[in-house]
């Protein structure tokens, strides 16, 4: 009898950890929160990147502000993703880790990304014999905020001798290759397109220039040297070699040089500081591979020139530049002046309007 009440025993001890497995296993446990997250502005979008939560089969969703509804379309499998923009502004994210279809409690809030985008932008020239205000409007593509579609570009133009008037408008139009502006049109102009061409790094090393029956007018080669360097030389007569030195994304330096009257060597050098604040177009797509026409990263406070003919200094020139700057530290007015005998006389008035 006490055998029979001992096996009884251990078969109902089974039965009760077999349910109590059974139970344990239907009831999933959501996994950890991942515990870092970071996103930077680039190329068009914001990378977003976390810690990897350990675990089989760990997917991730990611939001926007706080927003309750997850941009990514299909869940994540590694700790990363792209937001591509279409509207200017603040932002920030978070991720959740999910399995077994539980989802974690959103993890830590990234560090606040900003996209600002130059809407327009008015620069007066003053000088002694005209006035010319110049108006630029931005426009881009709709499902990448940062893309530059065109730049509508109107030019007034005022004669202080007799007021006599001379307006303009014109459109530049930009096409790109992924992230690169690889051809601009620029209608009612002398050389209505602008082909770039790039090496495998993504660094320009040409500029064709055509005219309105498609023949080249001329081309500009870049070379990018050891040193850091780029010069920059045409097959147009008379254009010389220009050489550009960089620092921290902006032309610190360039040395020009070219022969005139073909004979003497007239050699130019321009040195040139910058601020810490942002230029009105860091955030254009492509625009600071152009050599030519990027704005840089920051904004130039000085600089100073010096120009010899055959080593005989024979003019010097210097400028500075007032700014002042949104919260962001994105400029809205410029006020440059040319420094004669140390007196400040204003040269150029520049004001910034952003999306």
């Amino acid at each position: 009898m006490k055998k029979k009440i001992t096996l009884l025993f251990i078969s109902f001890f089974l039965l009760a950890s077999c349910s109590s497995d059974e139970d344990s296993s239907a009831t999933p446990v959501a996994p950890v929160t991942p515990l870092t997250i970071k996103a930077a502005l680039n190329g068009g979008g914001v990378d977003v990147s976390w810690s990897v939560v350990g675990g089989t089969g760990i997917t991730y969703n990611v939001y926007r502000n706080d927003n309750p509804v997850k941009i990514n379309a299909t869940p994540l499998t590694e700790a990363k993703f792209k937001d591509v923009l279409t509207s200017t502004g603040s932002f920030t994210y978070t991720v959740t880790a999910n399995s077994g279809g539980m989802e974690s409690a959103k993890g830590v809030v990234s560090e606040k990304v900003i996209l600002e985008l130059p809407k327009t932008r008015t620069v007066e020239s003053i000088s002694n014999a005209y006035n010319t205000k110049t108006e630029y409007t931005f426009t881009y593509d709709t499902s990448n905020i940062t893309k530059l579609v065109s730049i509508t570009i109107k030019s007034t133009m005022i004669k202080l001798s007799d007021q006599t008037v001379t307006e303009g408008i014109r459109t530049i139009m930009y096409t790109y290759n992924g992230d690169l502006i690889t051809k601009v049109n620029n209608y009612k102009a002398a050389t209505p397109s602008t082909e770039y061409v790039y090496n495998e790094g993504n660094k320009e090393i040409a500029m064709i220039s055509t005219k309105s029956d498609g023949s080249i007018d001329y081309s500009v080669n870049f070379a990018h040297n050891e040193d850091g360097t780029i010069t920059e030389t045409s097959d147009l007569s008379g254009w010389g070699t220009w050489v550009y030195a960089y620092e921290k994304g902006n032309t610190v330096k360039y040395t020009y040089s070219v022969l005139k009257y073909g004979s003497t060597n007239y050699v130019e050098t321009c040195n040139s500081i910058f601020d810490t604040k942002n230029s009105y177009s860091k955030n254009i797509l492509g625009f600071n591979n152009l050599i030519t026409e990027g704005g840089g990263v920051n904004n130039q406070i000085s600089s100073s020139i010096i120009g010899t003919n055959d080593g005989r200094v024979v003019t010097t020139r210097s400028y500075k530049s007032e700014y002042t700057y949104n919260e962001n530290g994105y400029i809205l007015t410029k006020m440059k002046y040319i420094m004669t005998l140390s007196v400040p006389v204003l040269n150029e008035k520049t004001v910034i309007t952003y999306y």
